[in-house]
């Protein structure tokens, strides 16, 4: 399932990145808030904790970012379930992720930005005795980019992650004329922030 995945992304982007006008490459670090995760027959509390990762931006014009982004999340959950008393599971939260952003450049030096993104998360328990998942998933972010130069800056973002549990489809027709609505599910939000440094490679905006 990895493998396949992490083709697909390649393939994706292959197209982009001869397309694009420059590259930035961003290491980050954060942390993300404690969350809930829901589901039929209870739920799984995780602990906040750091996040981190790395993002890869190919600059499609002065407007429009294509993004790349790997986030890392190492946490405890604790399952809130009648007769199960195991607590402080250990476990990562992997979201690979592919985005685009809206810039709203101010002037050559602060660029503010607000994107949405779609990928998966594998979450992985570190003990023996459980089972590892995919989920599609989804992300909402927004921040800012401050260049010191052409080629260094920093950034600093505020984002928000969420595995997709479920999702559907709907056609109708009736006398007042027809449509169709596509809809997803999640209960888990994993809100946080990061900041790292910009590097960027090609001509600058």
């Amino acid at each position: 399932m990895k493998k396949i995945f992490f083709l697909f992304l390649i393939l994706l982007m292959a197209p982009v990145m001869l397309q694009a006008q420059n590259i930035e490459i961003t290491p980050f670090g954060g942390y993300v808030f404690p969350a809930r995760w829901n589901a039929s027959n209870g739920s799984l509390y995780l602990d906040g904790n750091a996040q981190y990762g790395g993002m890869i931006s190919f600059g499609m014009s002065r407007v429009m970012d294509v993004e790349f982004m790997y986030n890392r999340i190492d946490t405890k959950a604790t399952p809130e379930v009648i007769g199960y008393n195991i607590d402080n599971i250990p476990l990562s939260q992997n979201y690979y992720m592919i985005g685009i952003n809206k810039n709203f450049r101010v002037n050559e030096t602060v660029s503010p930005y607000a994107g949405i993104s779609l990928g998966g998360v594998y979450v992985a328990p570190k003990e023996s005795g459980y089972y590892s998942y995919w989920f599609f998933a989804m992300g909402l972010d927004a921040g800012v980019k401050v260049y010191f130069s052409k080629v260094v800056g920093l950034r600093l973002q505020a984002q928000l992650l969420m595995p997709i549990q479920g999702g559907g489809f709907s056609f109708y027709y009736g006398s007042g004329g027809g449509g169709s609505n596509v809809y997803v599910t999640s209960t888990l939000f994993d809100f946080g922030f990061t900041g790292g440094l910009i590097f960027r490679l090609g001509k600058g905006y």
